[in-house]
């Protein structure tokens, strides 16, 4: 078979075929015991959350999006107010197992030293003050749309690399088509709508693979929000200019070792970008609120269910013996990155997989 001449979205692209079968049988014994060690903890903790969890407060609502993927979309406010920040998305095409369809979203804030302040947010057009919601709303977007952005290209670099036998990123193959395969085609899947066995579990999504998949190349709310100035606007040193300088980083690594910069952006996507999106962004989730955005309030069954998803499928789970983080292989160009990478922020260089693990 012919090598693949590009890298392509396709996050269906994940059959196991005869070339990456081998990565099934590395998944197979060493990925997918973990997800049932996990389901034991995550069943303990989940119970011990309730008791302990709060709603969140403007503060958690701003600080999470201005610590993940969602700070992308952060514009300075039309108001001309130094303060005052705007993020909205126009054309969302994400909608509920139970059909409630999220078409756009928009909020406003202001936020001074000391004081953060959520002016205004609205949903489908209309104005909703819900702490719980507003979160759950922003969580539900974060999750199925811009995420799911990191995993886009990661099939099909995968395949590149088999294909080519590109040795020196041999370990960015790793588990990112088997995780792809099971979040689409399992019947234990928390996207399988269709069937019960996630949501007797305790980890059910609201949220099916179809509407997953269409979100995932809807890419009107990223437009204009990819310059460097948008990526730096909030500092050097905040979530998105640590982005950039990682990917800067990450090429002139590349660079040293020969590898192609058709490679760049798919590589910074899946191991840079995946990685800290769901390290940072779990960090700032442990609250009280529902899956569903259309809840009102946060029942007790409803909070569990958040705390299941979100130490099953947002924290990392990672085989210790075989974590796959930069920092523990030890080949030249992983540990050079994770040297430059340590320049810019050690805790999230630390944080960084060669590949989408989880």
């Amino acid at each position: 078979m012919k090598p693949p001449a590009s890298i392509r979205p396709a996050i269906d692209d994940c059959h196991p075929t005869p070339s990456v079968a081998h990565i099934f049988l590395r998944h197979l014994l060493l990925q997918t015991p973990m997800y049932f060690i996990r389901w034991i903890y995550a069943l303990i903790y989940s119970l011990y959350l309730l008791f302990v969890l709060r709603a969140p407060t403007d503060s958690d609502i701003i600080g999470y999006i201005e610590n993940t993927t969602l700070t992308m979309l952060v514009c300075p406010s039309n108001s001309g107010e130094p303060d005052e920040y705007e993020w909205k998305v126009a054309d969302c095409k994400l909608s509920t197992t139970d059909g409630h369809e999220l078409k756009n979203i928009s909020l406003s804030y202001k936020k001074t030293k000391g004081d953060v302040r959520l002016l205004q947010f609205s949903r489908n057009g209309s104005e909703i003050e819900d702490r719980c919601q507003i979160f759950s709303t922003l969580f539900f977007y974060h999750a199925v749309s811009l995420h799911t952005k990191s995993h886009l290209f990661s099939n099909s670099l995968v395949r590149y690399i088999v294909d080519n036998r590109i040795e020196t990123l041999r370990e960015s193959t790793y588990t990112s088509i088997p995780l792809h395969h099971g979040l689409l085609h399992s019947d234990r899947s928390s996207l399988q709508s269709e069937g019960t066995v996630s949501n007797c579990l305790g980890y059910g999504f609201p949220c099916g693979k179809a509407c997953v998949m269409a979100e995932s190349l809807n890419m009107s709310a990223i437009v204009g929000h990819q310059t460097k100035r948008r990526w730096t606007s909030h500092g050097l040193d905040g979530f998105t200019g640590k982005l950039f300088r990682s990917r800067q980083a990450l090429r002139d690594v590349m660079a040293r070792h020969e590898l192609g910069e058709k490679l760049l952006e798919p590589l910074f996507n899946h191991t840079i970008v995946h990685s800290v999106d769901h390290q940072s962004g779990v960090q700032r989730t442990c609250f009280r609120f529902s899956l569903h955005p259309w809840h009102t309030g946060c029942t007790a069954l409803q909070a569990f269910n958040t705390n299941m998803f979100r130490v099953l499928l947002c924290s990392p789970t990672l085989n210790p013996l075989a974590p796959n983080t930069i920092r523990s292989i030890n080949k030249p160009f992983y540990q050079d990155l994770y040297l430059e990478l340590q320049k810019i922020d050690s805790e999230m260089a630390d944080w960084v997989t060669a590949s989408v693990m989880y």
